[in-house]
């Protein structure tokens, strides 16, 4: 197996609450049961979500666990910080097959530090920007195969090159 195209389908599989732009208008939010809005770029029919920690100006502030359900079936959970409603600051992203991303988060995409777990057993630790690998990093594949190395935008580039 390809470990780069692994990481790309892990990358994608992270991708439900890091979607594409910011969020800016009211369609983007969901409100908890509180009336605390969560950035939420990619709605899904009879979705809900809870909020546990504080509400500034209507929006989800600080730290908390976030968790989402759709159809009454737990979904993304995420445990951090949160600014304007968005993951924001260092966290963890749990999704419902076991997948993970801990590390830095900026405007609700991976930023900075962190390490993409996912549910096969491979993982990608090194820089994040945009909610892609960018920068240096390591990709360990589900078999063992490790990929050192650079990345741009997601895509490998190859052997990192000391300076």
């Amino acid at each position: 197996m390809n470990p780069t195209r692994t990481l790309s389908i892990a990358i994608s599989s992270l991708v439900l609450l890091s979607a594409s732009g910011a969020w800016s208008d009211e369609e983007n939010y969901i409100s908890d049961s509180n009336g605390c809005k969560i950035a939420n770029p990619s709605p899904r029919p009879n979705e809900t979500v809870t909020w546990s920690g504080a509400c500034k100006d209507g929006f989800a502030e600080g730290a908390g666990v976030m968790q989402w359900t759709e159809y009454k079936q737990p979904g993304p959970r995420y445990e951090g910080t949160l600014a304007h409603g968005a993951l924001s600051g260092e966290g963890k992203l749990t999704l419902p097959d076991g997948s993970t991303y801990e590390g830095g988060w900026l405007g609700g995409r991976q930023n900075g530090q962190g390490i993409l777990r996912s549910s096969d057993g491979g993982s990608y630790k090194g820089t994040w920007k945009n909610g892609r690998p960018d920068g240096r990093g390591v990709l360990r594949a589900a078999t063992g195969e490790t990929v050192e190395g650079v990345w741009k935008e997601g895509a490998y580039q190859g052997p990192a090159k000391e300076p």
